[in-house]
């Protein structure tokens, strides 16, 4: 891969990687915000239920206290009464004044003692279904008018509430307090807030799940009831702690989710897991080079080379190959390229039967006892392929495994051919003891036959070595007609190179045997 190619690939990842990176921020702001949503209404609901909570305390003490009174044997505004109304007081956590009334005037109280005149009782803000009357922000007696309170009576007594004490009247706050019967009427809070009331209802006010407004009743005193309509100030003052920790984890999860991207991205085009992916999902392919008789120029054979290609490019077989060894998967290898290779050329009607197939096989394969389990080779070759096993000479075969299964193959019908003789490990008596059918003299000395090099005077040494092994040659590397006439006059049978043929699609080598048959 050039460079240029390189740096299109990794200006290509990273603006996948921001891509995914935006996407990922997208999702994760989507779930966490839906999360801190419901965190916030969830605390919106209980700040209601505290506020409506310390209502019910309120209510209840008073409550207790006229439900008390009431029961005493007090008609008038005796020393009596007015004691007992004192200490009636004095236990109340909530309850600041209390009154007695008769005739429906306000005749004592306990901060006032016996009024000199009479107080009329004024017309109530409403009454609930108990028949309790409530008072509203009215002005106090005890204060000379001066100061404003809530005021409820129950028979002969009235209370005077302390509301401001646990839940406050400024009108800063963003809920208001109703009593709820044929119309609604305001008891605290901010009256702006109020629902409007439909039919005996409540309606007007969006208290949908996306939605920090709500309506909330008390359980107890199930008509007394609180309307919140959340205030966007508080609610950041109250979470901007999350609100920060929801940015920092927007920023971490761009950088995460773009790191991971790009790394993966770099990852997948690594050497290593494009051929991983490549044994799976047909990247690796088969080209053939034919091979011919010298003397006629008949093609009779071809050997299989892998090739690879992928989104990225091509892979070369100097790359490829040292890797497939690394990564242990010289098995796997070879069975997709045998594999791949035989269904081509059987399915090619233009491939004579009987032609010579010669596939390149590593020295370790023959140590495995996977070689000997290559008869599903054997039921794809109908068309009677010779078929040709091509090796590499090392020292690997000089065990006694790689021995046995190259035996076991020959039993089988296979041919053993050894590759690239004469520049590697040779060893004449493991030439001897491995019985091949061919021996492939290496281009190498083909390419210094011109120049009468020292390389290419052992050619006709190594013919004479496989005459005193009765095995044919094969030169790989021919290029010009000297070199082929001359390997002639050395008795070597069989050549192959760019002379006969490039490294071709299995279409255009059924061409090449076409042309070599017409011209012979």
């Amino acid at each position: 891969m050039s460079n240029s190619e390189h740096k299109n690939f990794l200006l290509a990842d990273n603006l996948k990687a921001i891509a995914v990176s935006f996407l990922s921020v997208v999702l994760v702001s989507v779930a966490l915000g839906l999360l801190m949503f419901s965190v916030i209404k969830e605390h919106e609901k209980d700040r209601a239920k505290d506020i409506l909570s310390n209502v019910n305390m309120v209510f209840k003490d008073a409550e207790t206290a006229l439900d008390y009174l009431n029961a005493s044997p007090y008609y008038s505004c005796s020393e009596d009464n007015l004691n007992e109304m004192r200490r009636t007081l004095f236990r109340s956590r909530f309850v600041k004044e209390i009154g007695f009334f008769g005739d429906g005037k306000l005749l004592c109280s306990t901060y006032l003692g016996l009024l000199k005149q009479p107080i009329d009782e004024a017309i109530p803000d409403f009454v609930t279904s108990l028949g309790d009357a409530f008072w509203i922000n009215t002005p106090l007696e005890l204060f000379d008018n001066q100061s404003k309170g809530t005021i409820a009576k129950r028979g002969r007594y009235n209370a005077v509430l302390d509301m401001d004490a646990v839940i406050g009247l400024n009108f800063s706050q963003d809920w208001a307090l109703f009593y709820k019967a044929d119309e609604l009427f305001h008891m605290a809070g901010n009256a702006s807030l109020m629902p409007q009331s439909a039919g005996g209802g409540i309606a007007k006010l969006d208290t949908s799940y996306f939605s920090l407004s709500l309506i909330k009743c008390d359980k107890y005193y199930s008509s007394t009831c609180l309307s919140v309509v959340s205030d966007q100030g508080r609610i950041f003052n109250t979470h901007k702690g999350k609100l920060v920790l929801f940015v920092c984890v927007m920023l971490m999860t761009a950088a995460l989710s773009h790191m991971l991207t790009f790394n993966y991205l770099r990852r997948r085009r690594s050497l290593e897991s494009r051929i991983s992916r490549g044994l799976t999902s047909g990247k690796f392919y088969c080209l053939y080079q034919p091979f011919v008789i010298l003397k006629s120029g008949e093609v009779v054979g071809c050997e299989v080379l892998s090739r690879f290609e992928d989104e990225f490019g091509p892979i070369y077989p100097d790359e490829f190959i040292p890797q497939v060894k690394e990564l242990g998967k010289t098995w796997e290898f070879t069975t997709v390229m045998i594999k791949s290779a035989m269904e081509e050329l059987r399915r090619c009607t233009d491939i004579p039967e009987g032609f010579k197939v010669s596939f390149n096989l590593f020295p370790s394969v023959f140590m495995q006892d996977e070689i000997i389990d290559l008869d599903w080779v054997l039921d794809l070759n109908d068309k009677n392929f010779k078929l040709v096993l091509e090796i590499i000479e090392d020292e690997q075969l000089a065990t006694s495994s790689a021995a046995k299964h190259i035996k076991a193959l020959r039993s089988r019908g296979y041919w053993i051919a050894i590759d690239d003789f004469g520049v590697g490990y040779s060893n004449l008596s493991q030439l001897k003891s491995l019985k091949c059918e061919f021996l492939k003299i290496d281009r190498s000395f083909v390419m210094d036959m011109e120049d009468h090099s020292i390389r290419s005077s052992l050619i006709p040494h190594i013919v004479s070595i496989a005459d005193e092994l009765r095995v044919t040659l094969i030169a790989e590397g021919v290029e010009n007609n000297e070199q082929r006439q001359e390997l002639v006059n050395m008795n070597v049978e069989y050549g192959q190179g760019w002379l006969f043929g490039k490294p071709q699609t299995v279409e255009n080598l059924a061409n090449t045997i076409e042309l070599s048959s017409q011209t012979h």
